[in-house]
């Protein structure tokens, strides 16, 4: 099961594939659609599937992404399944997102160094493995804690 969905516009794949490295070299299990769906797997199945079984949804906002029928479709399952949706913008400014995201707190990196982008990226992979281990405490104990609170990782 992964721990994360990663979803994205085709053009940002990139971007995309360098979210899913460092996710996964920070310990988790982040899906990506070219890299995790094994050859022959019908991919829209597998895409929805993963989609439902990952707590956290990483979602690229690119303004192409913003357009895409695809991508509005996995955004609005993720809203509609309660996932922790957490946008990233870079080529527009949080305030600029869709009003289907308005109530997200976006990571902001237009104009951010790598080296800030990985920082912000590793304070995502900390928050979803922290909710992991929460999960994983609270199991069989008939109740969760909430979520620990989250903290503005860039400013608008």
């Amino acid at each position: 099961m992964p721990d994360a969905f990663i979803s994205y516009s085709s053009p940002d794949e990139q971007l995309a594939r360098f979210i899913h490295r460092h996710l996964e070299t920070s310990g988790l299990n982040p899906f990506l659609a070219p890299v995790s769906i094994r050859p022959g797997k019908h991919w829209s199945d597998a895409t929805l599937a993963a989609l439902r079984s990952s707590a956290w949804v990483i979602f690229l906002a690119s303004r192409t992404a913003c357009e895409s029928d695809w991508v509005q479709q996995e955004i609005g399952a993720a809203i509609a399944l309660q996932k922790k949706l957490v946008p990233i913008v870079w080529d527009m400014l949080p305030s600029e997102l869709p009003g289907w995201l308005a109530n997200h707190q976006a990571i902001n990196l237009r104009g951010s160094s790598i080296e800030d982008a990985q920082r912000q990226l590793t304070a995502v992979a900390e928050w979803i493995k922290s909710d992991k281990a929460t999960g994983l405490l609270n199991c069989g104990t008939g109740h969760r804690r909430p979520l620990l609170g989250w903290q503005v990782v860039a400013e608008q």
